[in-house]
């Protein structure tokens, strides 16, 4: 089993953005969307600053 940290739970311009590790896959982010549905990629990043900068910027483009 696969275990996760989570790190950072913000909401942003009506978002919620997740920072979370796990040993598989490192640090990555979620945006959860208002309605609930969840995006993001699975993309590696090696510190959580780097997946939450990800995350921010994913929000502002709207992606």
């Amino acid at each position: 089993m696969t275990k996760t940290t989570v790190h950072l739970v913000v909401s942003t311009q009506d978002c919620t953005l997740v920072v979370f590790y796990t040993d598989t896959h490192c640090w990555q982010f979620r945006v959860i969307s208002p309605g609930g549905a969840v995006f993001g990629f699975r993309k590696i990043y090696y510190t959580p600053e780097a997946a939450e900068k990800a995350g921010r910027e994913w929000i502002e483009k709207g992606s």
